[in-house]
């Protein structure tokens, strides 16, 4: 256990200690300040923008800011489903993998799209090179730069000043790609395949077993099908653009992908390490760092609890594998006795530990990437992804999105604690008037609103129940993680549920553009607002947003929105699987 701690707080420890330059660094680079990087990249940015007629100087109002926003992703959909379809006919396909049906590759696209990267389908088996490339990849990192182009426009509306507009869209996303996504994922993919991670074009390979095995017919397996590929490329702007969709159908749990104890150290540094470094650009561009440490000491409270729980949970496992003499809870140092805890659907080389911690970290961002199955969590250790993402993935979450969606939690919060003291409520010296706080309602309830009557959709069609692997709660526990899932844009799975069909092809592809335009519309609403107000005089009764008293509000209404929402359906799946299992 002591070893377990260890590593979850030099984890942290890393997490921060890496953030806070690389926030100073990206606020530099999307003010379009004056870098060494820029004598380097300058020329294919300026090169974007005449060939797309953009001037960068330009700029927008919300409006247009939002349509910039919705226009570019309709004709990503659009450009994707289209590469899906006609896969098979096109080149770099040496395996001649079949083009995508067209609910599979709407699924798809909305998935890359929205930042959600969910997989109804298995990487190696359902798409070619070049759809992994062009497609898959090229979303990566576009769609992390969205997110991160809606922050910019919001942070400019909350600062200090009378800017004209909020930025222009397609200069920022330009900016965040060239400048922060691009470099920090070459350096990523050159240390993985450094470390054994595939970078080819090569044909997947067959080789032969050390140990044959026999299947459930009895027929002898003495071969198996190595796939081949650019996977390092893909691999490092899921993790960094906070994507998560595997080129492997197992994800990160696939040696391929995740080959050692560093890559796993550096993948799971590399999914929250841009949501962390937004929280202290956040403080930069405001011009008060306290106001961007305040939130990302919230956020690591409640990762690290999070964390905490997970690791606790599997540690622990179930009574009856406690029962079977399979857990030694003691966890004696030995050098051969079993360290305890719940190794089902877990890779040896991780152990419990690390399976627990990427867990809480890949459904605290908006990644999904996994390095265990989840569906083989305990009750418990199910239920605290679960939770993550049903609190709007706000503890760092998405790149861009999360801080936006944890800045409408923070007016929430402004809001109550100016009721407790009969004050206008502020926020950096701007008042919070009805109009910002409907519109942080709207952010902070899409999720929980898309989730439930989406798992409530899939619980009454038939289809959808006999497809389940499980039944009672576990089962309906997949259908929520799934629902989850999607609209909270993470992308990981419960697996045990048969998703690729039309019906919910098309139910979470619907789910996914709710839970990423509704709240990006709000957030643009709210920029516009306050960009227009005056900044007021700070006074003896402004409340402090940067101190602890305000940090415990926030992480309180984070969980109470959360517990609120999702109880009910919470208490109908995992908790009653614990319980089950409790008897």
């Amino acid at each position: 256990m002591e070893n377990m701690i260890g590593q979850c707080l030099l984890y942290i420890a890393l997490l921060a200690l890496l953030a806070w330059p690389l926030g100073i660094y990206m606020g530099k680079v999307m003010d379009g300040e004056q870098l060494w990087l820029q004598k380097i990249i300058g020329p294919c940015e300026r090169g974007i923008y005449r060939v797309m007629g953009i001037d960068p100087t330009e700029q927008m109002g919300w409006k247009r800011y939002l349509c910039c926003v919705l226009l570019f992703s309709i004709v990503s959909i659009a450009l994707l489903m289209l590469l899906l379809m006609t896969q098979r006919s096109l080149p770099l396909n040496p395996q001649g993998i079949a083009d995508t049906s067209w609910d599979l590759a709407l699924n798809t696209a909305v998935s890359f799209v929205t930042n959600t990267n969910w997989q109804a389908y298995s990487g190696e088996s359902a798409m070619s090179y070049l759809a992994q490339m062009a497609g898959l990849t090229v979303q990566n990192f576009v769609s992390a730069a969205a997110g991160i182009a809606v922050l910019f426009a919001l942070i400019r509306g909350l600062r200090a000043g009378n800017a004209k507009g909020m930025g222009n869209f397609w200069a920022d996303a330009t900016r965040a790609t060239l400048y922060i996504l691009v470099p920090l994922s070459l350096a990523l993919s050159l240390l993985l395949i450094w470390q054994g991670v595939p970078q080819n074009f090569a044909a997947y390979k067959t080789v032969a077993l050390l140990e044959p095995l026999a299947d459930d017919n009895g027929v002898k397996i003495a071969e198996q099908m190595v796939p081949m590929g650019p996977q390092a490329s893909q691999v490092a702007p899921k993790q960094l653009g906070t994507n998560g969709g595997g080129y492997n159908g197992v994800n990160s749990a696939h040696p391929h992908e995740n080959p050692t104890p560093l890559a796993n150290l550096l993948e799971m540094l590399s999914l929250l390490l841009i949501p962390a470094g937004l929280c202290f650009t956040f403080g930069r561009q405001i011009g008060d760092m306290r106001q961007g440490a305040a939130i990302f000491i919230a956020m690591t409270l409640l990762l690290t609890a999070a964390i905490g729980f997970t690791a606790w949970a599997e540690q622990s496992a179930t009574p009856q594998l406690a029962q079977a003499g399979q857990v030694d809870l003691a966890a004696r140092a030995a050098p051969l006795a079993q360290a305890g805890g719940n190794m089902e659907g877990k890779e040896t080389r991780f152990g419990v530990a690390n399976s627990a911690l990427w867990a809480a970290a890949t459904t605290a961002a908006s990644n999904g990437s996994v390095n265990a199955m989840h569906d083989s969590l305990t009750p418990l250790g199910g239920l605290v992804p679960m939770v993550l993402m049903q609190l709007g993935e706000v503890v760092f979450g998405g790149v861009g999105s999360g801080l936006f969606g944890m800045l409408a939690f923070v007016l929430l919060t402004v809001f109550m604690a100016g009721l407790m003291v009969g004050r206008t409520p502020e926020y950096l010296g701007k008042k919070v008037e009805p109009y910002e706080m409907k519109m942080a309602v709207v952010i902070c309830l899409t999720t929980p609103v898309v989730i439930l009557a989406g798992a409530g959709l899939m619980s009454l069609v038939p289809q959808v129940v006999e497809s389940l692997n499980n039944s009672l709660p576990h089962g309906f526990s997949e259908i929520l993680y799934t629902a989850t899932s999607a609209g909270a844009n993470n992308g990981s799975a419960f697996g045990g549920l048969n998703a690729n069909t039309p019906f919910i092809n098309v139910l979470l592809s619907a789910l996914m553009l709710a839970g990423r335009f509704i709240p990006i519309a709000a957030i643009l609403a709210i920029a516009q607002s306050m960009k227009g107000k005056k900044v007021l005089a700070r006074s003896a009764g402004t409340l402090s947003t940067c101190n602890g008293m305000f940090v415990f509000l926030l992480v309180f209404v984070v969980l109470l929105v959360g517990a609120l929402s999702f109880f009910p359906a919470l208490a109908l799946g995992p908790v009653a699987e614990h319980l089950q299992m409790a008897r």
